[in-house]
């Protein structure tokens, strides 16, 4: 029994040393992370924006991984809308006693009101059982709304234009100007404001903003910078409902000084994601209060 207690305690012994010795040279402090570390990002997609009166000039993407221990490299995977003014590294490193590490996108001179992505894979087989392989990031410096002055909107919610002219009140709505673009303008959320009038008992959602680009010498229409526009209406049915103008489908645009119309349809989506054209409308609005020209 004396032998067995002693060759115990000569063993503990041993260890003790064995251990003592690791920390003393730093190797232990400094192991390498286990085998089996997997890796993954924290959100599949995340979208940016910022105006452009802020200084950004990067944005961070979070990786996580399943140990804290050592410090290490994991490449990353890129791809750029437009390389020009969106750069980042090959890899990313997390510092030994941490779990999260962030990749830098480092943004240029963006131009003001168009999105730029950036797609971000991790490679090799890293990922975590329920990890996220790839993210995408939208990118977009905003312009700064000016105001502009007011217009009396009309459509098939609050009056259109018949034979005989205007029919109906219309709503007033305020326009804004994004400044520093070539004539970008925006009605204030014209339908939400035409539904309402006409009592609407579908969902209404403020904040859906009709934008138009005129000739900024002389006012004239010019298009629209997205011909696919939410009106922030939807019905249990139909779906949501949008402002669609395209020539495919014989829509015109014009304007004699401050007095607009737009021959457009309305689509709706059916909640499907893809927008079907549905009915023709005509829209027209009297910009009555600032007019520019």
């Amino acid at each position: 029994m004396k032998l067995y207690k002693s060759f115990v305690c000569m063993a503990w012994v041993a260890v003790a040393a064995l251990f003592a010795g690791c920390s003393e040279d730093g190797y232990w402090d400094a192991a390498p992370a286990p085998d089996g570390v997997k890796y993954s990002f924290d959100k599949s997609s995340t979208d940016v924006s910022f105006a452009a009166t802020e200084a950004v000039n990067e944005v961070r993407v979070t990786i996580t991984r399943s140990s804290s221990t050592g410090a290490t490299t994991l490449p990353v995977l890129t791809e750029f809308s437009d390389s020009a003014v969106l750069s980042g590294g090959t890899e990313v490193s997390f510092a030994d006693g941490s779990s999260t590490a962030d990749y830098v996108i480092t943004l240029g001179d963006l131009t003001v009101g168009k999105s730029y992505t950036v797609k971000l894979s991790i490679a090799g087989d890293v990922l975590s059982e329920a990890g996220i392989h790839t993210t995408m990031v939208t990118i977009k410096k905003n312009y700064t709304w000016v105001a502009a002055g007011s217009a009396q909107f009309y459509c098939g919610w609050s009056g259109t234009i018949g034979d005989s002219g205007l029919i109906g009140d219309g709503v007033t709505v305020a326009i804004q100007h994004a400044e520093g673009s070539n004539g970008l303008y925006r009605l204030m959320s014209p339908y939400y404001y035409s539904q309402k009038a006409a009592g609407a008992e579908t969902k209404l959602v403020l904040g859906h903003h009709l934008q138009f680009v005129v000739n900024p010498s002389d006012g004239t229409l010019m298009g629209f910078p997205a011909n696919v526009q939410s009106i922030g209406e939807s019905d249990p049915t139909d779906g949501n409902y949008y402002f669609i103008y395209s020539t495919k489908y014989g829509n015109k645009f014009s304007n004699s000084g401050n007095f607009y119309v737009i021959n457009c349809l309305i689509g709706c989506d059916e909640f499907s994601g893809s927008v079907s054209p549905g009915w023709y409308e005509t829209v027209a609005f009297i910009w009555n209060k600032d007019y520019p020209w």
